[in-house]
């Protein structure tokens, strides 16, 4: 699912079609453009074709985790922003994520608005800038 518009490109990947859905429709509605991949596989794929603007990555995927996508994006020295969203909250899978370089680690369930105050915060250190509707 890709949504056309002028803002930043971000990949939902996330294999729970409400979550990613609600994200979607979210991020559109602040002017965001998006695209949904339900698989570790698929993601690698087109993150490194479609160059995001930034990643929202779940680690629990099929095929292969979104730690196997994080670090197959770092290997292929791709710098894209990755925000993980997981419902995992221990401390070895934050600590993991962030080593493998996740820019960010939020965990499900997450409040909207803090979710979406991270992706503007993490575009700001980068390299968009975006400021949302």
């Amino acid at each position: 699912m890709s949504e056309l518009g002028s803002g930043p490109l971000v990949a939902i990947v996330e294999d729970d079609a409400a979550i990613a859905e609600g994200l979607a429709l979210n991020l559109k509605l602040q002017g965001y453009r998006t695209e949904v991949m339900g698989d570790g596989e698929t993601a690698r794929r087109r993150i490194e074709a479609g160059s995001p603007d930034l990643v929202l990555l779940d680690i629990t995927l099929p095929k292969q985790s979104g730690l196997w996508v994080l670090e197959r994006l770092r290997a292929a020295d791709d710098h894209v922003p990755v925000i993980v969203l997981s419902a995992r909250q221990d401390e070895y899978n934050k600590v993991a994520a962030l080593q493998l370089g996740a820019d960010d680690y939020v965990t499900k369930p997450f409040a909207l608005a803090e979710l979406l105050a991270r992706i503007v915060a993490v575009l700001r250190r980068t390299r968009t800038g975006f400021r949302p509707a």
